[in-house]
Parts: structure tokens; C-alpha cells; sequence
């Protein structure tokens, strides 16, 4: 379970490979707090791309601010999720503030929306392993969908089309040549 202090090289082709690499780990990219939920979500953005800083947040210091940039935050990398019904797998999640926690949070959704108003989700400082500096290590643990306040989902991690399959029958070769025809130059 080793700490990385700054931003470091993580796989970002699909969830399970982003999972795989961080979790148990340490991530401190800002020096301040030790390992807290906005720099899990920082060496994110950076790895797919994006400058260090990013996600910002709003001038809050808050990981709920990330909602706020939302439009600069997602850039052309995400599609922005308004209903936490339609949480997929891997959608990074912003939680609003509240009472017991005036700073928000932001995690990876580590299972598809589930009818309840809990779930799993991949994040610092959220139950697992404590950092002397502050903060605590990344892991799996339940939270509640009551301060959902928008999700981010990552275009990088969309299924693709399957191959395509042959097509069995006849190609309408009289069709195909009248089309041909017809965009002819005179």
C-alpha cells in the first residue's frame, strides 16, 4: 500500500484497470491534507489528459465545488449525469455537503445504480487505510446517494460495437447501381 505524493502514470482503459491500479494506494497530488477524495479524482483527469488542477473546483476548496465547474470539468471528456438512477459503473460521483461533512466528496461508482440510496464506491478518505498527513487511502466502501449531486461519466470507458455480423440474403445490387446512376456527374 505504497503513498504517491504528486501526480503519477495510472492505466486508464477501462474501469477494472483504473481499480486494479489505485486501490490500496495513497494519492497526494496537492501536498495538502494528505490522501483526500479530490486527489484520487485530480490523478484521474490528469491521466486522461487533462492539465494538473483539474477537476477544479469552483473557488470552494471543496470537493462538491467540482459540480459547480461542471461544463469546464467534463470538457469534451465526459457526458454530465443529472439523475442518480442512471449511475453506471465507473461515473465519477460529486456528493454535496452536509452537516457531518462540509466539504462534499467526489469517488468512482464501483457498481450500477442499484434501486437503493447507497452505494459502492472507490475513493480516498472514505474508510480505508489512514494517512498520518491526513486523509486516508483509497478503497471500496458504501456511501449514501442523499447528497448526490451530479455524476461525470468518462467517454473513454463507453462499450464499443461489436463486430459487425454478416448478413445473410441477397445484396440489392439493382439499388446500390440506381444510386450509383443518379450521383453521376453529367
Amino acid at each position: 500500500m505504497p503513498k504517491y505524493t504528486g501526480y503519477v502514470s495510472l492505466p486508464t482503459t477501462n474501469y477494472d484497470a483504473w481499480k486494479a491500479a489505485v486501490n490500496g494506494n495513497g494519492y497526494d497530488v496537492d501536498g495538502n491534507y494528505g490522501c483526500q477524495c479530490w486527489d484520487l479524482a485530480a490523478e484521474f483527469w490528469y491521466n486522461i489528459g487533462f492539465p494538473q488542477g483539474y477537476p477544479t473546483l469552483a473557488g470552494t476548496g471543496s470537493a462538491y465545488g467540482a459540480w459547480d465547474d461542471r461544463t469546464a470539468n467534463a470538457g469534451t471528456s465526459f457526458d454530465l449525469i443529472y439523475d442518480k438512477t442512471q449511475i453506471k459503473r465507473g461515473d465519477v460521483i460529486v456528493y454535496n455537503y452536509f452537516t457531518g461533512n462540509p466539504y462534499g466528496h467526489i469517488g468512482f461508482a464501483d457498481e450500477d445504480y442499484n434501486g437503493t440510496d447507497n452505494i459502492q464506491i472507490l475513493s480516498e478518505n472514505n474508510g480505508g487505510t489512514p494517512d498520518p498527513a491526513g486523509g486516508a487511502y483509497t478503497n471500496v466502501n458504501n456511501y449514501s446517494l442523499a447528497y448526490f449531486r451530479g455524476a461525470f461519466r468518462y467517454r473513454g470507458w463507453e462499450t464499443q460495437p461489436g463486430p459487425l455480423t454478416a448478413r445473410r440474403g441477397r445484396f440489392p445490387w439493382v439499388l446500390y447501381a440506381r444510386k450509383l446512376r443518379e450521383n453521376r456527374q453529367p
